[in-house]
Formats: structure tokens, sequence, C-alpha cells
């Protein structure tokens, strides 16, 4: 991925993230985490053909085992 892009990237997931943990003060961090799945999956299933959008639900799933709470980080 070219330097911008990263950087494009990091700039949005810490933007989404502090907005998501504003809002798991007022909901529970599990409502806040299955309106942000919800939100990606209709964002996929738009922007994908069916095969990409198949493949990218397979990706995730495939990746269950690698995916670390945050807690992990502490």
């Amino acid at each position: 991925m070219p330097r911008n892009k990263e950087k494009e990237l990091q700039d949005i997931y810490n933007k989404i993230f502090a907005e998501s943990v504003k809002h798991m003060k007022k909901y529970e961090p599990q409502m806040v985490a299955g309106t942000l799945m919800a939100i990606a999956i209709r964002l996929y299933k738009t922007n994908l053909s069916d095969d990409g959008f198949h493949d990218m639900l397979q990706t995730v799933l495939d990746s269950e085992d690698g995916i670390k709470s945050y807690f992990d980080d502490e």
C-alpha cells in the first residue's frame, strides 16, 4: 500500500475508533460493534462484486483466530 494511503487509513481508523469510544460511554460495546459491522457489510456489498463480497466475508471468517482483543495489548 502506498505510504499516503497507509496514512489515510490510519487517520480514518483513529477518527472512527475515537467516535466509537465516545458511543460506548452511552451504549453497550456490543451495540456499537454491531452497528459498525452492519455499516461495514453494507459498504462492502455496495462497492464489491458478488464474488468480491463473498471473498471478503470468507476472509473475515478465516481470520477469526488471528484477531486480538484490545485487552491483548495491555
